[in-house]
């Protein structure tokens, strides 16, 4: 198969297409498959001045060029096994995710300001680089800050926290030594976005950016909604955007085996006979993009996390603290009893070994 320089994908002059439509095909620079993959005949018609016809005859042709080869499953299923998974340092909110924050996956953290979605944060860019002596994922990551909730400080105090405690442990076969406050401040690489362009450009910028920094293994974007709800009040017109941002955090995440975690707003939905709740922001047709979805929320001084889409858990709640340290397991006597706040321990999610042990040596 020829591929053209630079890029990936069949060239559209090979896919038995009419010379007429290839024309205006690279006249309006479409000329691989991948340049039209994921358009829309409505689209391209508009790009290229072809007939809706014409533009369902080119997609199909594309698609058809592809050749797509079945996924063995049960390789896919060794290869997700196999994962490893960032850990939050609370035991009851890794094991109501599972494990903890999953690689190759969008994890989105809804809640109400002051709830603790940034220490969420801010704590997976310090687990990211757990050694994996100790069950971590030894990666680094990508914080998109776009509200200025970013602060340097409690990343250095959850970092000083982290280092202590994997130092205490016993029994780590590898050298630890390389695992410091400064090498998890380094491993962090921090963008400023003061808009939703500055965002995009960020994020089509990550497969270019792991080029110089291969071991980026998290990508935080704090928050998602934060510009688009105001830069685009266009329903519609927001939701292509985000279906778009989706394609293009899901690919770097699935290629290399990164984490996704974003954070959102929450917004009053009105009911009718005129009752309210407050659900998370943007709406029905982003609520499909995040793989995994938690809520955190308040039950009276107790913070509360509710994971409500998952497609390997089920939707249940967790209690967990805020410290100095980061995010932590609260006492049981603190916990509230509270209906409809129940946490399902399965032994089919619990953490690996390794990972318990760095939790369980930060409650002693």
């Amino acid at each position: 198969m020829t591929e053209a320089a630079g890029t990936s994908g069949r060239l559209l002059n090979e896919c038995g297409l009419p010379s007429s439509q290839v024309i205006k095909l690279l006249s309006a620079d479409f000329s691989t498959t991948d340049d039209v993959k994921d358009m829309k005949p409505s689209e391209l018609s508009q790009a290229t001045g072809l007939s809706l016809k014409e533009c369902v005859e080119v997609l199909s042709a594309a698609a058809n060029s592809q050749h797509p080869s079945p996924v063995d499953m049960l390789q896919l299923y060794q290869e997700g096994s196999e994962l490893p998974q960032i850990v939050t340092f609370c035991k009851a909110l890794d094991t109501l995710l599972g494990g903890g924050i999953p690689l190759q996956a969008i994890t989105e953290v809804s809640g109400v300001p002051g709830v603790g979605k940034t220490q969420v944060c801010l704590q997976a860019c310090v687990s990211v680089q757990l050694p994996r002596s100790v069950g971590g994922v030894g990666g680094e990551a990508v914080y998109l800050d776009t509200e200025g909730s970013f602060t340097v400080k409690r990343l250095k105090d959850m970092a000083a926290c982290a280092v202590h405690h994997v130092g205490t442990i016993g029994g780590v076969a590898e050298d630890i030594s390389c695992f410091t406050i400064e090498s998890i401040m380094k491993g962090v690489h921090y963008f400023r976005c003061q808009n939703c362009v500055e965002v995009l450009a960020v994020i089509k910028n990550i497969p270019k950016l792991m080029l110089a920094h291969p071991n980026i293994r998290l990508l935080v974007v704090d928050s998602v909604s934060f510009h688009f709800r105001h830069d685009f009040p266009d329903a519609r017109d927001r939701a292509k955007l985000l279906r778009s941002i989706t394609k293009e955090l899901i690919q770097p995440a699935v290629t290399h085996k990164m984490a996704v975690l974003v954070t959102n707003h929450m917004t009053t939905h009105v009911k009718e006979k005129g009752s309210a709740t407050l659900v998370p922001a943007l709406g029905e047709t982003w609520g499909h993009c995040p793989t995994l979805r938690l809520n955190l929320s308040w039950c009276g001084p107790t913070r509360v996390a509710t994971l409500t889409k998952a497609p390997h858990c089920q939707n249940s709640s967790a209690y967990f603290q805020v410290s100095v340290g980061g995010l932590r397991d609260i006492s049981d006597n603190t916990q509230p009893s509270t209906a409809g706040i129940l946490q399902h321990d399965s032994p089919h999610h619990e953490p690996l070994t390794k990972k318990r042990r760095i939790i369980e040596s930060n409650n002693r």
